[in-house]
C-alpha cells in the first residue's frame, strides 16, 4: 500500500474515506441486484400471462 506522504492530508482520513466509498459501492450493487430481481419477476409473469399459464 502506498504510504502518504503529504503532511496535509491525515493518512487516517484517507482510510475512512476509502472505507466510505466501499460501502456506497457495495449499497449501490445491492440496489442495483433488488432491481434486476424484480424485473425477473415480472418478466416470468408477463411471459406467464403470454404463454396462458
Amino acid at each position: 500500500m502506498e504510504q502518504n506522504t503529504d503532511s496535509t492530508i491525515p493518512t487516517d482520513g484517507l482510510e475512512e474515506l476509502r472505507e466510505q466509498i466501499a460501502l456506497v459501492q457495495v449499497l449501490d450493487l445491492d440496489q442495483h441486484s433488488q432491481a434486476y430481481e424484480q424485473i425477473h419477476i415480472k418478466l416470468e409473469e408477463a411471459l406467464r400471462s403470454i404463454d396462458g399459464k
